[in-house]
């Protein structure tokens, strides 16, 4: 039961819903660099598309840190000045920046956010086991809810079928992912927020991003994929409004509809107010409970 918990926690998370890490579910990092010392001590809480090592102290670092890389090579990390080193890609953080319990971390790399948490087990002060509580600003219904959609484009001379998704999250702030049929050279998708530019990070044929910024129910940003690629690029426009209207059909045929169910995905359904959880037909509470 433990395990099915920790699994579907940790898919929730996936999905863009606003919950307390569950740390237990974590591991620790290897320790490459302080011949034991460092072991059962440090956590990530990695971002998608984030690649967590271990422990170590490479040759450009001056102290043993926790060493992460990412997809693009790294502009900026907002740990303070003196507590991370950066080579091309790839940070270590020194072990001497964490003090806290949890501390949260956000690191630029090929135009791209990365924001993440560290966890240490001889930190100072308590984790927020409930994020969000007390005086959320935002009117309206905030429960977790996605909003699906199909195009088909024409890439480099070939159909590319792609499926993409919106989620309003817990937190008012919407996580976008897209996904594609075909494997595509050079692609780099991007999402357009009123006329702002954001690239998605990607693993494989499937990227995600959430947005820092928040949305209020019946907000209608100016949305649209753009899926660029070496001479062109696919655009994906989507009509969307945040709130209740996004579990409704839209503009476009498939909107609305959850046609990217993929079998091996678990996907969130909500129903009557409550939140259940679908993988290889098999429906979980938000507990990890099997429902029969």
């Amino acid at each position: 039961m433990k395990k099915i918990f920790s699994f579907v926690m940790a898919l929730l998370c996936a999905c863009g819903l606003s919950f307390a890490t569950d740390w237990s579910s974590i591991a620790f990092l290897a320790d490459g660099a302080g011949e034991g010392a460092y072991a059962n001590k440090y956590k990530v809480e990695a971002a998608f598309g984030q690649n967590v090592v271990n422990i170590q102290k490479p040759g450009f670092a001056a102290e043993a840190g926790i060493y992460t890389n990412f997809p693009a090579g790294i502009s900026s990390c907002d740990l303070p000045a003196g507590k991370y080193a950066i080579e091309g890609a790839g940070v270590v953080m020194y072990l001497s920046a964490f003090t806290a319990k949890e501390t949260a971390v956000s690191v630029e790399a090929g135009g791209v956010n990365y924001d993440f948490k560290v966890f240490y087990a001889d930190g100072t002060g308590e984790i927020d086991d409930n994020p969000g509580e007390g005086g959320d600003p935002h009117q309206g219904d905030l429960t977790p809810a996605t909003f699906y959609g199909r195009d088909v484009r024409a890439v480099a001379g070939t159909d590319v079928t792609f499926n993409w998704s919106i989620t309003r999250n817990a937190d008012a702030t919407l996580t976008f992912e897209i996904s594609w049929s075909s494997e595509i050279t050079g692609v780099v998708p991007q999402v357009s927020i009123n006329d702002v530019y954001s690239t998605l990070p990607s693993q494989g044929q499937i990227a995600r991003f959430t947005t820092k910024e928040t949305y209020t129910d019946g907000d209608t940003p100016a949305i649209f994929f753009l899926i660029a690629y070496p001479g062109n690029a696919a655009r994906i426009d989507v009509a969307y409004t945040v709130g209740a209207s996004n579990e409704k059909p839209g503009d476009n045929p498939g909107q609305g509809v959850d046609n990217a169910f993929r079998p091996n995905k678990a996907h969130k359904v909500i129903e009557n107010g409550m939140l259940y959880i679908i993988q290889n037909g098999v429906r979980y509470n938000a507990l990890g409970a099997e429902i029969k």
